[in-house]
């Protein structure tokens, strides 16, 4: 008897599981249905903005109040982002009358960004991944919009962060993505590091005025925004070596930020910072391995019989990433295995680690080959 109750029970499970999954397809269908006929009403409507357009008139006023209306609904702003992008699979990218068309639609991009800015974290953050998406209003220095998305910064919603952040970088206005960091940084809502390094990558503007700002703002930031900031600038321009120099030779200074300056050099090679990456290569206690570490790598952009002696003395260190490292520069360098071998002398750790690059150079060759 307890079997067959244990069986009907598991009958019942299965056929409430098979419910909830139809009803579950029938209620997605019948959005997707509803979200395709406010797409193709849109689609009407937008098409006949673009044939005034085209004829040399404007969009009419109407019609503007029709999109705030209708796009102050989440569901419809899905569906306007979906013909939007149809409409640029079909017109292209840069169509004049689509391109006109967004530039009269500005009111309502306004209209929206206040109404979103007060609704739920999550419609907050779809409204910015869809003015990221679509570039709206981009490269408008005093635009409105930019300014009410740097308030979006001050959102409990990570996402909602993130999203208003990729939108200003690619609206391009540097005054407006410098202040959203200040944002972040004095609420201390820090997004990844890398993420906020990645998102500065993406700025559309100007990005020596963007850089400019930023690091007039530097000393006062957070030292996770401070690497942020130094990390873009890395992966930028090889231009700011005088103002990173001192970065990188301060004792006061974060490690994980002194380290990202001896990046920097390794990037870019600056005869001025030879010395101090010698003298961080050269350093055999143990505490500071991290910065022989790096310095050995950045030493492969320097050449002379002084930084040879110093990676030929670090391959034989007893750290395994200073080794590494050490010997990977020298074959960078260009030297044969022969002249590696002998500086290895018998320290057989050192010989080994030197095979082991001179198999990954072969590699790399034998592929490039290819």
């Amino acid at each position: 008897m307890g079997s067959e109750a244990l069986l009907y029970g598991y009958t019942a499970v299965c056929v409430s599981m098979l419910i909830f999954n139809l009803l579950c397809y029938l209620s997605l269908n019948r959005k997707g249905r509803r979200m395709e006929r406010v797409s193709k009403r849109l689609q009407s409507q937008v098409d006949r903005q673009l044939a005034r357009l085209r004829w040399g008139g404007t969009v009419e006023h109407r019609h503007l109040l029709y999109l705030e209306r209708k796009l102050s609904r989440v569901a419809n702003l899905t569906a306007f982002d979906r013909m939007l992008s149809r409409r640029r699979q079909s017109d292209g990218e840069n169509a004049p009358e689509l391109m006109e068309y967004e530039q009269s639609i500005r009111p309502v991009i306004l209209h929206l960004a206040v109404v979103y800015r007060g609704k739920e974290d999550l419609q907050a953050a779809y409204f910015a991944w869809f003015l990221a998406k679509h570039q709206m209003n981009r490269h408008m220095e005093m635009n409105a919009v930019q300014d009410i998305l740097v308030d979006y910064m001050n959102q409990d919603s990570l996402y909602c962060r993130v999203n208003a952040f990729q939108a200003l970088c690619r609206m391009g206005s540097p005054q407006c993505v410098a202040d959203a960091v200040s944002v972040l940084d004095r609420n201390q809502n820090f997004f990844h590091s890398k993420l906020l390094t990645d998102s500065l990558l993406s700025f559309t503007g100007s990005k020596r005025a963007l850089t400019a700002l930023l690091l007039e703002r530097f000393d006062g930031f957070f030292t996770q925004t401070r690497l942020s900031i130094l990390n873009y600038i890395r992966f930028y321009s090889g231009d700011y070596c005088e103002w990173v120099l001192p970065l990188m030779n301060n004792p006061e200074e974060d490690k994980e930020l002194r380290l990202s300056a001896i990046r920097y050099f390794g990037r870019y090679a600056y005869p001025p910072a030879k010395p101090a990456l010698l003298a961080f290569a050269a350093d055999g206690d143990p505490l500071y391995w991290e910065y022989a570490a790096v310095s050995v790598s950045a030493l492969a952009a320097y050449d002379g019989t002084d930084t040879a002696d110093v990676l030929i003395g670090a391959i034989c260190s007893p750290n395994w990433y200073v080794r590494s490292n050490a010997a990977a520069s020298l074959t960078a360098q260009g030297l044969n295995g022969g002249s590696l071998a002998a500086a290895a002398g018998g320290d057989q750790y050192a010989q080994e680690m030197i095979h082991y690059q001179l198999q990954l150079r072969q590699a790399g060759e034998e592929g490039a080959a290819v």
